[in-house]
C-alpha cells in the first residue's frame, strides 16, 4: 500500500453521503484537501444544494449499495483512491419480533452492500495502493440489547473488513466502531450523544496515521478499554461490557 496516507489531492468515494455520519465525511473530507468526493446516495434528489459550498469537489452519484448495477456503474468512474462503506440500516427490533425478511435486508445493505463495494473497487483500489474504510458500530463488537441482528450484520462487516486486509495487502483498510450518535439514527435515543462531525473528523485522522481499528468518540473508547481489561467477558458476558461502558460514559457527559 502506498505510503501516503494524507487525503491532499485524493479521490473518495463516500456511501450514504447524504445525511449524518456520510455528510460529515464529506465535509471532513474536503476540509482535509481532497481533490474529488463521489457522494453516493440512494436518492441524489436528496442533495438538494447541500454540495454547492464544495464546488466541483462533491460529485453526487446515484449509489445504492443492494443494487448490482449502480455499484457497478460507479466502479467504472475508475479514479477513487479511497471508498468509505458508510451507507447502512438499523434493525431496533428484539430478537424474537424479528422475521427473515427484516434480517436479510439488514444484511443486505449492511454486509452484502459493503461486499458488493469489495468486489466493485477492489482492483483499483488495490493498483491504486488505496484505501478502504468501513463504517461500522460498537454494536459490531458486543450485542446490543433489543437490536441483536443489526449487530450480527455490523459483526459480519468487521470478519469483512479483516478479509480485506489479508486479501488486498495493498489497500490500506481501516474500521470505524462509533458509539452514540446524534443522527436520524438514534434520534429517539436520549442520551447524550457524540456529533457527527467530531466522528467524521476523528475517522479521518486516524486512518490517515495508520490505525486500523477506530474508536472516534469516548463512548467507543470506553468500550475499547472494557475489552482490554475484560478479555474473558468479551465471550462470556459481552452484554455487560456494553452495560458498563455506555454507564462510564454517561457519567463523563452528565
Amino acid at each position: 500500500m502506498s505510503d501516503d496516507r494524507s487525503f491532499e489531492g485524493k479521490t473518495l468515494l463516500i456511501t450514504g453521503a447524504n445525511r449524518g455520519l456520510g455528510a460529515a465525511l464529506v465535509e471532513a473530507a474536503c476540509a482535509r484537501g481532497a481533490a474529488k468526493i463521489y457522494c453516493g446516495a440512494r436518492d441524489v434528489a436528496r442533495f438538494g444544494s447541500a454540495l454547492a459550498r464544495f464546488g466541483a469537489r462533491a460529485v453526487p452519484v446515484a449509489l445504492d449499495v443492494t443494487d448490482d448495477a449502480q455499484v457497478a456503474a460507479a466502479a467504472k468512474l475508475g479514479d477513487i483512491d479511497i471508498v468509505v462503506s458508510n451507507a447502512g440500516v438499523t434493525h431496533m427490533v428484539p430478537l424474537l419480533e424479528t422475521t427473515l425478511a427484516g434480517a436479510r435486508a439488514t444484511m443486505e445493505t449492511n454486509f452484502f452492500g459493503p461486499l458488493r463495494l469489495v468486489y466493485a473497487f477492489g482492483p483499483q483500489l488495490e493498483a491504486r495502493g488505496g484505501g478502504f474504510i468501513s463504517i461500522l458500530s460498537l454494536a459490531a463488537l458486543v450485542p446490543a440489547h433489543g437490536a441483536e441482528l443489526y449487530s450480527a450484520s455490523k459483526a459480519a462487516g468487521t470478519m469483512l473488513g479483516h478479509a480485506v486486509r489479508g486479501a488486498m495487502p495493498n489497500v490500506a483498510v481501516s474500521l470505524a466502531y462509533p458509539g452514540l450518535m446524534d443522527t436520524d439514527m438514534m434520534r429517539s435515543t436520549d442520551f447524550a450523544k457524540t456529533s457527527p462531525q467530531e466522528i467524521a473528523a476523528n475517522i479521518l485522522d486516524g486512518w490517515a496515521s495508520g490505525e486500523t481499528a477506530l474508536f472516534p468518540d469516548l463512548h467507543s473508547q470506553y468500550l475499547r478499554d472494557a475489552f482490554v481489561a475484560r478479555p474473558a467477558e468479551v465471550l462470556t458476558d459481552p452484554y455487560a461490557l456494553m452495560r458498563d461502558a455506555l454507564l462510564r460514559y454517561l457519567e463523563a457527559k452528565s
